[in-house]
This record gives structure tokens, C-alpha cells and sequence, in this order.
């Protein structure tokens, strides 16, 4: 089960880039392509969306890392972490001038890749301009990262269609599966576009556009029924008055 990550690798040696997918797929991370090559890499990253690029910096060919990183830099918004055997302070400077979001020196160990990926990551979206971040997670540009078991998890807000608490976890309910976040209800609602979001209950909040029923005393979503409480009644009969 993918956690909503997807990964590049750009790395010239095939026994180390199998390893570092059958690292990444361990972790629930989405492997979304690689390239030996920068050049490859780079005709290949501006065609596809992806949420972190691992790079080593000596590739095959005329372009190293350093180069495909500052093509990223200049072109596109996306967290990078470099992978590299050299620690000379040639590298080091190439390296510290595109801005990385994480380095990481050959050997290094799995559990050390997947911290470093997550700092990376967190880090970015801490730089980013236009971003509301929570104790619950972080949202940009319409979708937001979660904590779901230790794992860092990206959720487009609109494929969220309710939300229960059990008192300090919430259930964040979508079309074909739950994810679970430690979070108090009126701290998420924080990261939620209020126009779209409403709360109905003591325990849940709803995504209006996602209600199929409309009854006396709750809604149902897909195909479970939600109580209304006497506190949010006028409330949400007035919302859909409106529609």
C-alpha cells in the first residue's frame, strides 16, 4: 500500500538502484521512475510529477548530478537528496550551492534513507510559501500530509469525505480506505478549507460535497449515516438550502 509518495531515482549503477526502489516499495513509498543519465532524467522530470528526487552525483555521461539538480532548481518545485561515495570539498560546494533538502553519504543504512527522506521532505514544505502547517499535518496547494503510522502520507483534500474522532486519533474516511492521525478534531479542521468543511457532530466533521442524503437527524456518505447534532442542525439545514 503506496503512501501517496512518489520517488525518482536518478542513480547510475543497477545493483545500487534496485537495492534503494526495494528500500523505498519496504516503506510504502511509490517508486515513480529512474534514469541512469541526467539528461534522461531531467527530459523525464519535467513530464512527470513526482514529490522528491534521490540523485547521486557521479552519473554515466557529460552531466552529473550537480547539473540535473540545478536544472531542478531553476525549472521545477521539487525536494531533492543527494546521494554520493564523495565527500570532497569540490562536491561539497557544488552540492551546497543548489540547495539541497538532504545529503546522504554511501554506505548508508535503510532506516538512515527513510528518516533522511522524511526530513527532506517536511523541510521543503516548511520553505514553501502559502503553506498552513498544524501539529496534524501540513497542507499545500490543495493537499496534505499526514502522519499515519510513522509514515508521511499525501492526501488530496477533496478525496477526504469525513472525519470521526476517538478522542485523541482521528479517522480520516475516504472512498476505499481509512487513515488514522493523532490529532484532536478542532486542530485538523484548522487545515481544512472551511467553504467545503463543516462540522456536524461532537465527533465528525463532513466534506459537504461528498453527501448523498440529507435526513432529519444525520447525512449519509458513502453509504454511512452520520448524525446531525442539535448544536450544527439550523447550521446545516441552511447550508443545503442553499444548494
Amino acid at each position: 500500500m503506496y503512501n501517496g509518495l512518489k520517488i525518482f531515482i536518478v542513480e547510475d549503477m543497477a545493483i545500487s538502484r534496485v537495492a534503494l526502489e526495494q528500500m523505498l516499495l519496504r516503506n510504502d513509498y511509490e517508486v515513480i521512475g529512474s534514469a541512469a543519465k541526467a539528461e534522461k532524467a531531467w527530459g523525464i522530470l519535467q513530464e512527470t510529477a513526482v514529490d522528491l528526487v534521490l540523485l547521486d552525483i557521479n552519473l554515466a555521461g557529460p552531466k552529473n548530478g550537480i547539473w540535473l539538480a540545478q536544472q531542478i532548481r531553476k525549472y521545477l518545485n521539487v525536494p531533492i537528496v543527494f546521494l554520493t561515495a564523495y565527500g570532497d570539498q569540490k562536491t561539497l560546494k557544488g552540492v551546497i550551492e543548489t540547495k539541497p533538502n538532504g545529503y546522504l553519504m554511501k554506505p548508508y543504512q535503510e532506516p538512515t534513507l527513510i528518516t533522511t527522506i522524511s526530513i527532506a521532505i517536511q523541510n521543503f514544505l516548511d520553505n514553501q510559501k502559502e503553506t498552513i502547517t498544524s501539529d496534524s499535518g501540513t497542507i499545500l496547494n490543495n493537499v496534505i500530509y499526514i502522519k499515519d503510522k510513522h509514515i508521511r502520507v499525501k492526501l488530496k483534500i477533496e478525496d477526504i469525505f469525513f472525519i470521526k474522532s476517538d478522542g485523541n486519533y482521528l479517522e480520516l474516511k475516504l472512498k476505499e480506505k481509512t487513515h488514522v492521525v493523532r490529532s484532536k478534531l478542532s486542530e485538523f479542521q484548522k487545515l481544512l478549507p472551511p467553504t467545503v468543511f463543516h462540522q456536524i457532530h461532537q465527533r465528525y466533521i463532513i466534506n459537504k460535497e461528498k453527501v448523498a442524503v440529507l435526513g432529519k437527524d444525520f447525512v449519509t456518505i458513502n453509504n454511512v449515516d452520520i448524525p446531525v447534532s442539535q448544536t450544527y442542525k439550523k447550521e446545516i439545514e441552511a447550508l443545503f438550502s442553499t444548494l
